[in-house]
């Protein structure tokens, strides 16, 4: 596909439409942008260093036009990376592609860092199922109140409520 991950440190590279296009995020914008400008970098001893936890990654192509973007943490405390965002043109979606290019990223961070494995938060997991995704056994809840049901309520990626984790381990 021709297209190159590059680390950067500020969000406002990435162009506004591949924010805007994560759908159902609970984020706008401007919280995006402010949130990761601060996390992205950490003041230590008075000097600026680039946070190792909290990776910020574009999709370039070779003329260095941005094509997609990927945020990613890494938790120490379950040794584990987490798929926070991804986005891409939808040019490079078909066939899994984009899914490949996001898998080759995240197994290079985790091996590189000796991680034990990767979560992808996605709101599609019958389609990461297809690409070498499982589902964890660890479940992302909301609070929606205590008493309250949402089983009446749409879905999105075509599970029911009772089984559709949220968290996406990547096979190891």
């Amino acid at each position: 596909m021709n297209l190159k991950w590059f680390r950067i440190i500020d969000p406002k590279l990435i162009p506004p439409k591949y924010i805007e296009q994560i759908k159902e995020c609970n984020f706008t914008l401007e919280s995006f942008t402010k949130v990761l400008s601060q996390d992205c970098v950490q003041i230590i001893d008075g000097k600026a260093i680039v946070n190792p936890l909290n990776l910020l990654f574009v999709l370039a192509n070779p003329d260095f036009q941005i094509k997609g973007f990927s945020w990613m943490v890494v938790d120490p405390m379950t040794n584990s990376l987490i798929i926070n965002s991804f986005s891409i043109d939808n040019e490079f979606w078909g066939s899994g592609k984009a899914v490949k290019l996001l898998e080759e990223k995240a197994l290079e961070i985790k091996e590189g860092a000796k991680l034990d494995r990767v979560y992808w938060i996605t709101r599609c997991p019958k389609h990461s199922e297809k690409y070498g995704f499982k589902r964890s056994k660890h479940v992302l809840m909301e609070y929606i109140g205590y008493g309250k049901s949402n089983r009446n309520e749409g879905e999105t990626g075509g599970s029911s409520s009772d089984n559709d984790s949220g968290a996406i381990k990547l096979s190891e």
